[in-house]
């Protein structure tokens, strides 16, 4: 493989698979059908808009990007769009300017001008119905990052805005998007709000659907391809989190090129969860050092590897008993809760960097990753490091929605660790 075409193959990589930024394109992007068709009937239903939400980097950013692309597609692109990404004190009247900035509208006497122009100071929902009334086709709107809002009450104006414009069926649809396991978490109790929207959760995506991020990614690569276990392994390690999907595609394309490849192989990805892990993920890395870090004899380890491993609900809640088994698998020691209980409640503290966070009564409380992408960095971390081996992981079918987890067959024969 000659210079010129390492260097084409690197530029298209680097384009194809972005575990730094969202997809803003339809070509790459992958999965997400059922809500993907679910916001588009949205929007094609005056009066109604949309909440996305779910955990931080399930791809709902992505999803909101592509709409537009697919809109094209279909025949309709008569549609004045805008996107604001909101941020911590970003008042009312801030979150709409910004928004009305992006917008253009020529009026009776042939003047152009943007939106903001017209909009009142303060504005209330009354008043961005009238704005939105100067259009004559209808406009699609995105208002990302909800949860950064600090404040309540700006929350509150957003629900009244969007019963005004839907009590009135302004051709305006608002689709929102925030990190959040329900409405409500989002925007409290407030009743209008339920009845307005329509709710698209986003959980974790299915192995099928991260196989077809791998697919669309190579199709752009020039002739790279990829043989089945790597590209397998790929999504299992990925946990239903698209980003590393990314991160390790990529990664391990770029290995096969720099040893004069196209087909990426097993031994590469191995290189890639090296270079993920050790150089691409250091603010993973340093929570998950400040987490562990403990004297001979007390290795937190085995105990935060058995959790990112145990099974869980579809928001990712687990018990203590779901940590039992992955931690008899990896220490090859009959542990039961008692033995790491203490480390559970560690997890939980500032001292440890409250990497878990805790829920429920006495003898019913859950467990979680407070940062989802700690998760499948944990059990990288753990292949990287040779506390678990790739052939112990459970190796998830292609229709499968379950994420990977150690098997209980397995009969990996070395020593463990104690914990």
């Amino acid at each position: 493989m000659n210079d010129d075409r390492k260097y084409k193959l690197i530029a298209l990589i680097s384009q194809s698979f972005t575990p730094g930024s969202p997809i803003d394109s339809r070509d790459l992007f992958a999965g997400r059908k059922r809500q993907r068709e679910k916001l588009l009937s949205t929007i094609f239903q005056k009066g109604e808009h949309a909440i996305l939400y779910g955990e931080r980097g399930v791809g709902k950013t992505s999803l909101a990007n592509t709409l537009f692309d697919f809109l094209v597609v279909m025949g309709k692109f008569k549609y004045f769009r805008a996107k604001v990404n909101c941020s911590g004190h970003m008042s009312f009247e801030e979150i709409w300017r910004s928004i009305f900035k992006q917008l253009v509208f020529t009026d009776e006497e042939g003047f152009t001008s943007t939106v903001d122009q017209i909009m009142p100071d303060s504005p209330n929902s009354e008043n961005i119905r009238e704005t939105f009334q100067v259009f004559r086709d209808p406009s699609i709107i995105i208002i990302d990052e909800l949860d950064t809002i600090t404040e309540q009450g700006v929350r509150r104006k957003l629900a009244d805005t969007i019963k005004t414009l839907s009590d009135n069926r302004i051709d305006a649809t608002i689709i929102l998007v925030g990190v959040g396991d329900s409405i409500e978490q989002l925007f409290g109790e407030h009743p209008s709000i339920e009845r307005n929207v329509v709710q698209v959760p986003m959980r974790r995506m299915a192995k099928i659907e991260l196989l077809e991020i791998i697919q669309k990614g190579l199709a752009k690569c020039d002739g790279m391809t990829i043989d089945n276990a790597a590209r397998d392994r790929i999504a299992d390690f990925s946990q239903g989190l698209p980003y590393y999907t990314h991160l390790l595609a990529r990664e391990s394309a770029l290995e096969a090129v720099r040893s004069d490849r196209a087909l990426i192989s097993m031994a590469d990805l191995d290189e890639a969860i090296k270079e993920s892990v050790n150089n691409h993920l250091e603010t993973n890395l340093r929570a998950y050092n400040k987490a562990v870090s403990a004297p001979r004899g007390k290795n937190f380890k085995p105990v935060l590897l058995a959790c990112a491993l145990a099974k869980k609900n579809e928001l990712q809640w687990f018990y203590a008993r779901d940590v039992v088994d992955p931690v008899r698998l990896i220490t090859k020691k009959n542990y039961d809760v008692p033995s790491f209980a203490k480390h559970l409640k560690a997890f939980c503290e500032e001292g440890r960097g409250c990497i878990l966070e805790r829920r429920g009564p006495p003898r019913k409380v859950q467990y979680r990753f407070v940062k989802p992408l700690m998760e499948p960095y944990v059990v990288l971390r753990g292949l990287a490091d040779g506390l678990i081996s790739e052939r112990q992981l459970s190796h998830p079918s292609p229709t499968s929605i379950v994420p990977e987890q150690l098997s209980l067959l397995s009969t990996d024969a070395d020593q463990g660790i104690e914990i």
